[in-house]
């Protein structure tokens, strides 16, 4: 009997041991659960901290017009996130059309500068001061072009009306024979458009008379002649 009672002693006292080492093995686990838990918020919430300020970093850069710092502080992050990635593409779409505006490629510069996928007010700001220099410089360009062939044409006009009397003289001479050394003189005596009319005489041996050869119509155009007289 008392070694009956004895055995129920040692079972009951078994049983509280296993219960206490369970209800600790429970305990360590949801504490290590917790643990890890928590861990990982943690180092999520850094890492959203420091995308933050990767982010406002770029943009102070942006607003000192450190453009290659800030895309170099975006370019040092190992996870970046959607933000930091369209903003690090806006700058460098940015300074690609930057050096070509500066070089004096304007078309280029204007095609490198797409539209803006971040939401940056600093690099809004950056993109809307090239654009406006871009378009400035553009028009400036063409209107300088246009000056210069006007001016271009206005020259070649002046040379043309400069051609006149001696080169078409010249011309009219060789084309009909009328050498001076054969004592030929050639006279303009009017001119109309490209037409010229020439009043030509010829010395005798001893150039003591000047006698009348004819009055001639000349087309420098068509090289046509016609005698009038």
């Amino acid at each position: 009997m008392q070694n009956r009672h004895f055995f129920k002693k040692v079972v009951t006292g078994s049983t509280a041991v296993l219960l206490a080492l369970t209800l600790a093995a429970c305990g360590h686990h949801e504490t290590t659960t917790t643990s890890s838990s928590s861990s990982s918020s943690v180092r999520s919430a850094k890492t959203t901290s420091n995308s933050s300020s990767t982010y406002r970093s770029a943009n102070k850069l942006i607003r000192n017009e450190d453009y290659q710092g800030a895309y170099n502080r975006l370019n040092n992050v190992n996870n970046r996130s959607a933000q930091e990635d369209n903003l690090a593409t806006d700058l460098q779409n940015y300074m690609s059309a930057r050096s070509s505006y500066q070089s004096g490629d304007y078309a280029t510069a204007s095609s490198t500068l797409k539209e803006q996928k971040s939401t940056s007010p600093a690099m809004r700001d950056a993109y809307s001061d090239l654009k406006n220099k871009i378009s400035k410089a553009e028009n400036s360009s063409s209107s300088s072009s246009q000056a210069t062939k006007s001016s271009s044409s206005k020259t070649a006009t002046s040379q043309s009306s400069d051609q006149t009397n001696d080169d078409v003289v010249v011309e009219f001479a060789n084309k009909m024979g009328f050498s001076g050394e054969k004592g030929y003189q050639i006279i303009q005596t009017g001119k109309s458009g490209n037409t010229y009319k020439f009043e030509v005489r010829r010395n005798n041996g001893d150039n003591s008379v000047s006698n009348m050869v004819g009055i001639y119509q000349y087309n420098t155009q068509s090289g046509a002649v016609t005698k009038l007289s």
